[in-house]
């Protein structure tokens, strides 16, 4: 892969460097990295990755480039998805601290203020704030109704495994869009698995766990999380449910054993055993292969419950209950 760079600021290296990866992200990208522009009290740089758009978008890219040295643009040869794309950017990262923004996404003024705040008062590796869900036909709201006696905590391993189920009855924290020390990044060599494309944040967040990272959590909202028809997270096809399983096995064998037999991880396991069966029947009924289809269900009976999905995925739409 070729690396393509422009308008690199040669200044002291910044605070936070903002990784924003871009694929066919034209009605948004320019907010979202406006957004990252506009934080406060802190010093950054914005490194746009371009994953091969064909929207136009690039065109807007370079303009911001153009318009602030703050900004840098990549370009991938071939749409490589978002933990490609990522990747790219943390090997050419000036910063001290790696942090996600999706390119459609936007950030309150104050957030990194805080989380480095957060940072310091905790003494942690990754820091993450709740997200607020925004968007079409969406009446705003925090994703995360977290019960806590203060305004932060620490998030151990095990208790993210409680909460990481796939279609759980909560939203699993690999949504959240963390900061991470870049020296944690390089201490452990850390980068988002190539082969996924959904569900690469989780994996990420696991491994660093496992390798004994502390990640405090703000419950204030600073984060505003768009959600619209394109939204990568809302789609899971029976192909990348499968990858998501092959990586999981290899996050079992990290943990190691005593780990993967707890209550918390083997609630995680079952979950993505029932979320793949459910989408390999789906896909299968799309197209009129029942046998295929019954195949899977048999696999993990209980994805038969998760047939309710689409139904209130529906009502929520009409209903505004996003």
């Amino acid at each position: 892969m070729s690396v393509s760079i422009l308008s690199a600021s040669r200044s002291a290296a910044p605070q936070i460097s903002f990784v924003v990866a871009s694929y066919n992200s034209r009605p948004y990208l320019i907010s979202a990295v406006r957004s990252a522009l506009a934080q406060q009290g802190i010093t950054l740089e914005v490194l746009i990755v371009d994953d091969g758009s064909t929207d136009g978008s690039i065109e807007d890219a370079r303009q911001l480039a153009h318009d602030d040295d703050r900004v840098r643009l990549l370009q991938t040869t071939h749409n490589l998805g978002p933990a490609g794309a990522r990747n790219m950017a943390i090997d050419q990262m000036r910063g001290q601290w790696y942090a996600v923004l999706d390119s459609d996404d936007l950030l309150t003024p104050g957030r990194s203020l805080a989380l480095l705040d957060l940072a310091e008062l905790h003494q942690a590796d990754l820091v993450a704030d709740n997200l607020l869900v925004f968007g079409e036909c969406v009446s705003p709201h925090p994703l995360y109704h977290l019960s806590t006696s203060g305004s932060a905590y620490i998030m151990g391993i095990e208790e993210y495994f409680e909460r990481s189920h796939l279609f759980g009855p909560v939203p699993s924290p690999g949504y959240m869009k963390p900061m991470i020390r870049k020296s944690v990044i390089e201490a452990h060599k850390a980068r988002y698995n190539e082969g996924l494309r959904i569900g690469e944040d989780d994996e990420l967040i696991v491994r660093l766990l496992a390798s004994g990272c502390r990640y405090a959590i703000t419950c204030e909202p600073l984060y505003h999380y768009r959600k619209h028809a394109g939204s990568i997270s809302h789609r899971l096809s029976a192909g990348n449910a499968e990858r998501m399983f092959i990586a999981e096995c290899n996050v079992r064998t990290l943990v190691g054993p005593a780990l993967a037999s707890s209550k918390a991880y083997r609630g995680r396991w079952k979950a993505l055993r029932r979320g793949v069966a459910f989408s390999l029947s789906i896909e299968a009924l799309k197209q009129r292969r029942f046998a295929s289809a019954i195949t899977a269900l048999a696999r993990s009976p209980s994805a038969l419950w998760l047939y309710r999905l689409p139904a209130i995925a529906r009502w929520q739409k009409i209903t505004g209950r996003v």
